[in-house]
């Protein structure tokens, strides 16, 4: 069970450096993709807030409206934030080594142990299941009035794959990446220390809370105690996310977020 949790991806500096432009091309259109597919549950989030009154909320006539502006902002963002991944975060040695061993040309069961994506997985299950719970126990002891309907699981579904892809190459590749290379340099390490990783983890995973209570005031008031539950469970998932970066790579970080998202949104509902 240790070696379970414990194995690492191999990073290969040469390779990743050889195929960086491949992998910053795969990344970004991901990224682009990504954004995209939150597009749906975005229009319906405005639809439900108008429903409930607010007008403040404006919803574009066409569709086609918001691919082009999400599309244009989505590529100026991802453009950033893979540079800052692949480039200027490189003597972080982390990236995206799986992408990169794509396009050496080796073979997927050289480049994915079944193990490791397995147990990301498990683990990402098994944070949502927990948080779930203590979401249960919330609204036995302290139950929270909706402002407004959530969207349905459809829309859910959707968002888990695009909050999975574009929030950990924001957070993972980007923050947490540029994290660590910012305390490398301070400390004038060659390679990161484990406590240099972990404190970024912890920055990063902070940081991933806050973007979260802006959608968090669309379904509840905000308050000191549902702040504290935003960011509290943010800060275990981004934190649980981090790891898997760390250990599997972006790729499969990814894969493990989803996998949380249709777990936690999908499957259970949190409110």
């Amino acid at each position: 069970m240790k070696r379970l949790f414990t194995s690492s991806v191999i990073q290969n500096k040469e390779e990743k450096l050889s195929y960086r432009r491949q992998v910053a091309l795969t990344v970004l259109v991901l990224f682009i993709v990504g954004s995209l597919l939150n597009i749906p549950f975005s229009r319906e989030l405005k639809r439900l807030q108008i429903e409930a009154g607010r007008t403040d909320i404006r919803l574009n006539a066409s569709v086609f409206d918001d691919i082009f502006l999400i599309g244009i902002s989505s590529l100026a963002l991802g453009l950033i934030v893979v540079f800052i991944g692949l480039w200027i975060s490189s003597r972080a040695n982390l990236g995206a080594p799986l992408i990169a061993g794509f396009f050496s040309k080796k073979k997927i069961k050289e480049l994915v142990n079944r193990n490791d994506l397995l147990s990301s997985v498990l683990l990402a299950s098994i944070a949502a299941i927990f948080l779930l719970g203590l979401f249960e126990l919330q609204k036995e002891y302290y139950p929270i009035t909706s402002i407004i309907s959530r969207p349905s699981k459809l829309f859910y579904f959707l968002v888990s794959f695009s909050a999975g892809i574009t929030e950990e190459i924001l957070f993972r590749l980007g923050l947490m990446s540029l994290f660590i290379t910012i305390i490398q340099f301070l400390k004038q390490a060659e390679n990161p220390s484990n406590r240099t990783i972990w404190t970024s983890i912890g920055i990063s995973a902070i940081f991933f809370g806050l973007i979260h209570l802006p959608l968090q005031k669309n379904f509840v008031e905000l308050t000191p105690f549902t702040i504290s539950v935003t960011m509290i469970g943010n800060v275990i998932t981004g934190s649980t996310f981090g790891w898997i970066f760390w250990k599997r790579g972006l790729l499969i970080a990814i894969i493990a977020h989803i996998a949380f998202d249709l777990v936690f949104h999908v499957i259970g509902t949190p409110y």
